[in-house]
C-alpha cells in the first residue's frame, strides 16, 4: 500500500456506505486523491473506519448501519445534511464517532474526521456540542431521574473531557492542561475502559447526559 501522510504508516481503510448513488461517488471523488486513506469493499480489518453518507441521520438505513457497525466493533463516521440535536447522544452510542455536514465534506475534512475515529478520538461538530452541553447544562448527576455514573469523574477527567467538548485535540489538551500527551491519552483510555465507552466523542456525551460537563 501507499505511505500515507501521517507518519508513514499505512492509509486508513474506509468502508463506504451511501444512501444514493451520487452520494457515493461524490465521495469517491472527495476522497480519490488523500493518501491518508484508502476505500475497501466488503471485507473488514479491526482499523476499518465505517464511512455513512445520509440525507438525514433519522434515516432508517442509520439505524440500521449503527446496529451492524457495532455488531462488527467497527468505528464508524456519518456525513448528513440533517440531525436533530436531541438525537445526538444516541447516535453517539450507536457507534458514531465523528459527524460531518454533508456541506462541509471536503476530502481534506473527511480524512481529519476518519483519522480522528481511527485513533479512537471524536470529532463533532461545534454546534452539535453547544446544543448538547445547553440541553444538559443545567442537570447534576444528582438530579431526579438521572442515573450517575457507574463511577465518579475525578477533577482532571472532567477537564480533560471539557476541553473535548470545546473541539480540541489531544495535544492541544495536554498543553491546556499542563500535562503531557501521553498522560491525557492514558487518562482517557482509562476512562473509556472504566465506562465501557467506544470513543472520546461517547465519553464527552456520556458525562454531558450525567450532567458532569
Amino acid at each position: 500500500m501507499p505511505s500515507s501522510a501521517f507518519g508513514g504508516k499505512s492509509p486508513i481503510p474506509v468502508l463506504l456506505h451511501a444512501s444514493d448513488p451520487l452520494s457515493d461517488a461524490g465521495v469517491r471523488v472527495q476522497l480519490g486523491d488523500q493518501r491518508a486513506v484508502v476505500l475497501v469493499d466488503g471485507s473488514f480489518r479491526p482499523d476499518t473506519v465505517s464511512l455513512l453518507v445520509a440525507d438525514s441521520a433519522d434515516d432508517e438505513m442509520v439505524t440500521q448501519w449503527c446496529a451492524t457497525t457495532l455488531a462488527k466493533g467497527l468505528r464508524a463516521v456519518l456525513v448528513t445534511g440533517r440531525l436533530r440535536q436531541s438525537g445526538l447522544p444516541d447516535i453517539i452510542a450507536g457507534g458514531i464517532g465523528a459527524v460531518v455536514w454533508r456541506h462541509e465534506a471536503t476530502g481534506p475534512r473527511l480524512v481529519r474526521a476518519v483519522t480522528a475515529v481511527a485513533r479512537g478520538e471524536g470529532d463533532i461538530p461545534a454546534d452539535l456540542v453547544r446544543a448538547l452541553m445547553d440541553q444538559v447544562g443545567g442537570m447534576r448527576p444528582s438530579a431526579p431521574g438521572r442515573s450517575p455514573l457507574p463511577a465518579a469523574l475525578t477533577p482532571r477527567e472532567v477537564s480533560i473531557l471539557r476541553r473535548a467538548a470545546d473541539g480540541d485535540e489531544t495535544g492541544e489538551i495536554a498543553d491546556r492542561l499542563g500535562y503531557s500527551e501521553r498522560t491525557i491519552k492514558r487518562d482517557l483510555h482509562a476512562l473509556m475502559k472504566r465506562l465501557g465507552l467506544r470513543n472520546r466523542a461517547h465519553a464527552v456525551a456520556y458525562a454531558m447526559r450525567a450532567g458532569y460537563l
